[in-house]
């Protein structure tokens, strides 16, 4: 096991949550989650130091992207176990009627660059809302803020927001969500499907590699296997030091952002796609990401021949950093990473890039993972 854990069960308390934008079909949930975490973790080393200013992240960006950036730029090296006190911020939806799968809960991992609110975007929602369409299926949603992201508790980019202490969080979120807790009025559920986007599905690979027994479906989108495209792509992004906005000003120097919306529109983005009030919107909502976490992706395993239960990966078509633009064949691994699975699938979602839910056609993305629960009768 790459990670452990010290679980806590605390009880609920009414005063952890408030009600979060219920509407005519839906009643939703907002918790603060006390979380309790020991991890193991790599150790940076004299190659990998704090930032000063944007040179040093021009110069980090070189080195990862450089062609000989594995041998050339060691950035961690050794490991350490740390052990920390997290809060969480989660929001939990049903549907307002009941429904024959609304004991399914599906939980979301947003990506690098976003928080919770990449499944329930609030603009045009019928059109770009995961968690409306989910709700509209009759399912239950629980999405969160990463560690360092939206009202989670927030670290030092630099060596607190390490992928395994994040993978360690959302194991503990899912026995927590097992046993009823913050599920709002449900209880214990009868399923719980893990659902991740980039970074989030990554971390979900690795909890069904680790942990299968706690997921009873694996929907990864924006997943890729050939990691070598990614280092170059970021490039695109021009990434800065963020805290150099109002908004970020608690973050140390090692949260980064896109230096502008086409950047940021380069990165997760296909032209002809999407709508540009929601790049705006998306841009106006991004978060920052942590080098640490980046530097750290590439040591969460993806091998799961424990899990028997459904897979389905997702990938844009024209995804950018996860395969140049052009995702065509590029999903074989699949079949050797989950080789128990139940009904294997890889699926590129036609002509959009690596941020589906802000591209045009979203809901028939939505629909696919939907149906495909649905005919699993999870």
């Amino acid at each position: 096991c790459s990670f452990c854990l010290t679980l806590a069960f605390p009880s609920p308390d009414p005063s952890n949550f408030a009600p979060a934008d219920p509407t005519r079909f839906k009643i939703c949930q907002e918790y603060n989650i006390p979380l309790n975490i020991t991890a193991e973790i790599a150790v940076p080393t004299a190659e990998y130091t704090p930032f000063q200013n944007n040179l040093d992240v021009a110069a980090w960006l070189f080195n990862l992207a450089r062609r000989d950036s594995k041998t050339a730029f060691i950035p961690l090296a050794g490991s350490k176990n740390v052990t920390q006190s997290y809060n969480i911020s989660g929001t939990i939806c049903s549907p307002l009627t009941p429904t024959n799968n609304q004991s399914t809960i599906i939980l979301a991992t947003h990506g690098l660059g976003f928080d919770r609110r990449y499944w329930d975007i609030r603009k045009n929602p019928a059109n770009y809302s995961f968690v409306d369409s989910a709700i509209s299926s009759g399912y239950s949603v629980f999405f969160y803020d990463r560690l360092g992201t939206g009202k989670s508790t927030k670290v030092s980019g630099y060596d607190g927001a390490h992928a395994n202490i994040q993978l360690a969080i959302l194991k503990q979120l899912s026995i927590l969500l097992r046993e009823g807790m913050y599920t709002g009025s449900l209880g214990k559920p009868a399923k719980l499907a893990h659902l991740g986007h980039s970074f989030g599905s990554f971390l979900s690979n690795a909890l069904i590699s680790d942990s299968p027994e706690l997921s009873d479906a694996a929907l990864l989108t924006g997943l890729g296997y050939d990691m070598s495209g990614i280092a170059p792509s970021m490039e695109a992004l021009a990434l800065r030091i963020a805290n150099r906005q109002s908004k970020f000003k608690a973050l140390d120097n090692e949260y980064l952002g896109a230096i502008d919306s086409p950047a940021f529109a380069q990165f997760f983005l296909h032209a002809g796609s999407y709508d540009i009030a929601l790049l705006n919107l998306a841009f106006q909502l991004a978060q920052p990401l942590a080098a640490v976490e980046y530097l750290t992706l590439s040591t969460l395993p993806l091998s799961s021949p424990g899990f028997t239960g459904p897979v389905m990966v997702m990938d844009g078509e024209n995804d950018f950093p996860l395969c140049g633009g052009n995702c065509v064949g590029t999903l074989g691994p699949a079949q050797t990473l989950y080789p128990n699975a139940t009904d294997l699938q890889t699926v590129l979602h036609p002509n959009v890039g690596h941020g589906i839910n802000y591209s045009l056609n979203a809901t028939a993305a939505y629909n696919v993972l939907l149906d495909y629960l649905h005919k699993h009768g999870i």
